[in-house]
């Protein structure tokens, strides 16, 4: 099972530069090319808890949060459409809160 380890300073980073943010979304469009999508999945959650927050996906895509949660698990499988459909809307909240202020998700 792919993992990604997130310390102390990366979370201040992400959560403090909105750059960083676009970076970190990039990199999952960039997993998800490649075909690594477990790592991809596991990317997007931690991006989505340092910024956004669930709610705000849910929200955005008309799924409850813990499905959303659910879904960016390595051992289920999704859907592509569904998948993408978190991906944009978490590129779209992350975009969004570089011009306007960001939800704080912890």
């Amino acid at each position: 099972m792919a993992s990604i380890e997130t310390d102390e300073s990366t979370i201040r980073y992400l959560k403090e530069n909105p750059e960083a943010r676009m970076a970190a979304i990039d990199e999952v469009y960039r997993l998800i090319r490649e075909g690594d999508v477990d790592v991809a999945k596991i990317t997007l959650r931690m991006i989505i808890n340092l910024t956004c927050g669930f709610p705000a996906i849910s929200n955005e895509v008309g799924r409850h949060p813990k499905s959303i949660m659910r879904m960016l698990t390595p051992d289920v499988d999704p859907g592509i459409k569904a998948f993408m459909s978190v991906v944009n809307a978490t590129r779209r909240q992350i975009a969004n809160a570089s011009t306007g202020g960001m939800n704080d998700a912890q």
